[in-house]
């Protein structure tokens, strides 16, 4: 990511107007690999030896071979607005730490926020600054005299990339912008691209098509279509008032990529409860099994830390099949007695944020039951009558949706 009047003019363009010297065999390997994968060639740069895409994205010979590896789910068109690499991190990482060692003043602040951006998401990994114990994998954190934006690489054999390289020419920017820059840098090394890569000149005002849609660069399902100014933390290039927080579509792909997450559960058109649908022994109490006409395919978080704007404590009964809340006593299930959660995840749900893309709101917590039900005419509770919440005892709750 660079300022709208920088581009990297230490080097050459590789297939554009040619090096003086011709780049080493592993070089030029990565370039034809990258052109194969759908980069455009006039969009490949070579700097000090180090191949470039999108002009802030370092690609590896092992990562520009890994994005070789054709997806099944590859979209043809040029209108969505969030895109990752072929490469993604593994989810065995737990926990990946930054190395700011040289980061001062309001860099070392912007770090310390961008490192939360991350850490404060249900994700498959936590983020830390070193020092830091238990870390899986640790990125490098540089600073670049006279650069203004930032560059990092794709991840290559499930690690992210270790380096992020942050112009030391953003001195004259906000913190805000500073760790807008740094969050956007983070997000390359974990698999982003450009949400704006088939028409940089969205967010930089000029440029053209990074590549076409393809294995380098594949839409990630519950991100909206077409890229806006201030849209994405993932944009080409950065403005002078950015916030460096998330935006909805940087939420989605995160929450596609590296949530923890369960499908299959489903809403029952009959009692507008939430159940798991995997199962064929569900009991309604509405009477018969539960019936999921017409249902989303719901994607419930589990097994992550606390996190702010996400509840735990959530469970599956293995009897009815259906979702209830185990923190308090009491639970009324429909096959008799009360909830059984042996055996289930710890579920985590996410509250007060409503509708999105990716996410449905207006579930709520039934007080009679300990159920979750869908907060519409023609509820039934099992313990007789409709279900109950109101706002003094449920959250409104918002679930994954694909």
């Amino acid at each position: 990511m660079f300022a709208r009047s920088l581009v990297l003019a230490a080097g050459c363009i590789a297939l554009a107007i040619g090096c003086a010297e011709p780049p080493p065999d592993e070089t030029q390997e990565t370039i034809n690999n990258l052109v194969e994968a759908g980069f455009r060639s006039d969009d490949i740069m070579v700097v000090d030896g180090k191949v470039y895409v999108g002009r802030d994205a370092e690609v590896s010979l092992a990562a520009s071979r890994e994005m070789l590896k054709r997806d099944d789910h590859i979209h043809d068109g040029h209108t969505e607005e969030q895109y990752r690499t072929t490469n993604l991190i593994n989810t065995s990482l737990t926990k990946i730490c930054i190395n700011g060692s040289t980061f001062t003043g309001n860099f070392s602040t912007a770090l310390d926020l961008a490192i939360q951006n991350y850490d404060e998401l249900p994700l498959t990994f936590s983020m830390a600054r070193t020092p830091s114990t238990g870390c899986s994998f640790t990125i490098n954190g540089v600073i670049q005299p006279g650069v203004v934006g930032g560059s990092a690489g794709f991840p290559s054999g499930g690690l992210p990339y270790g380096t992020i390289n942050i112009g030391g020419g953003l001195s004259s920017y906000s913190v805000d912008v500073i760790e807008h820059v740094i969050t956007h840098e983070i997000g390359h090394t974990i698999g982003f691209r450009h949400s704006d890569y088939y028409n940089r000149s969205i967010s930089c005002g000029s440029g053209g098509d990074e590549g076409q849609a393809g294995v380098g660069a594949i839409h990630i399902p519950g991100t909206p279509t077409t890229a806006v100014v201030g849209g994405s933390l993932m944009n080409s290039c950065f403005r002078s008032n950015e916030t460096g927080e998330f935006a909805a579509s940087d939420l989605s792909a995160l929450r596609t990529l590296y949530t923890p997450v369960q499908p299959s559960w489903t809403w029952c058109s009959k009692c507008q409860g939430m159940f798991y649908g995997g199962s064929t022994n569900s009991r309604c109490p509405a009477g018969g099994t539960h019936v999921n006409t017409g249902s989303y395919n719901y994607h419930m978080a589990h097994s992550i830390a606390p996190t702010a704007g996400w509840q735990g404590g959530w469970r599956w009964c293995n009897k009815c099949q259906g979702m209830f809340y185990g923190g308090n006593p009491s639970s009324v299930c429909p096959s008799g007695g009360s909830h059984d959660g042996s055996g289930s995840y710890d579920y985590h749900l996410h509250h007060s944020v409503g509708d999105s893309t990716d996410l449905q709101g207006n579930w709520r917590y039934c007080n009679k039951c300990q159920g979750m039900f869908y907060n519409a005419a023609g509820s039934v509770c099992p313990s007789g009558g409709a279900h109950f919440a109101s706002a003094s005892t449920s959250y409104n709750y918002s679930m994954i949706f694909r």
